[in-house]
């Protein structure tokens, strides 16, 4: 009986000790901060992402083609707001920006949802050793976004 009791509250302490490193690890950004690169045929993708403090998260996003022409340009933030988190997305070819809310928040993971959005509802991104993925995705639409560090 002693057994089961002492098993219980070592299961428990670690599972509040994981819990708080994912806060830590998400607060932080370390995991998702630096330049990323996308190369795909006849185009680049350039993503950067710098972490200003515990409550704001600054990107941006550049795609070229090959001659190096812009194709696409993006203002990323994620932002602190009370107590949830907001990823807020502005492409260039757009007046207003859109905000999506933090639904998920993991080791080295992270998710925002916006009901509203047509395309994408939902916006995830994942740290795999030295790559950082993105997934962006309406229903059964789905574009992932496999970027290096270089």
């Amino acid at each position: 009986m002693m057994l089961a009791i002492v098993s219980a509250l070592l299961i428990f302490f670690s599972i509040a000790l994981k819990d708080s490193t994912k806060r830590e690890d998400f607060i932080n950004f370390d995991w998702m901060s630096g330049d990323w690169y996308m190369r795909g045929d006849g185009y680049t993708i350039y993503e950067h992402w710098d972490g200003k403090s515990e409550q704001v998260m600054e990107g941006f996003s550049v795609s070229t083609n090959d001659k190096g022409d812009t194709l696409g340009k993006e203002e990323l933030r994620i932002i602190k707001f009370e107590d949830d988190f907001f990823y807020i997305a502005k492409p260039s070819r757009k007046k207003n920006p859109t905000t999506f809310k933090m639904i998920l928040d993991s080791v080295r993971k992270v998710s925002f949802y916006n009901e509203t959005n047509e395309f994408p509802k939902l916006i995830e991104y994942t740290r795999r050793g030295d790559s950082l993925i993105a997934r962006i995705s309406s229903g059964n639409k789905s574009t992932l976004f496999k970027f290096k560090r270089e």
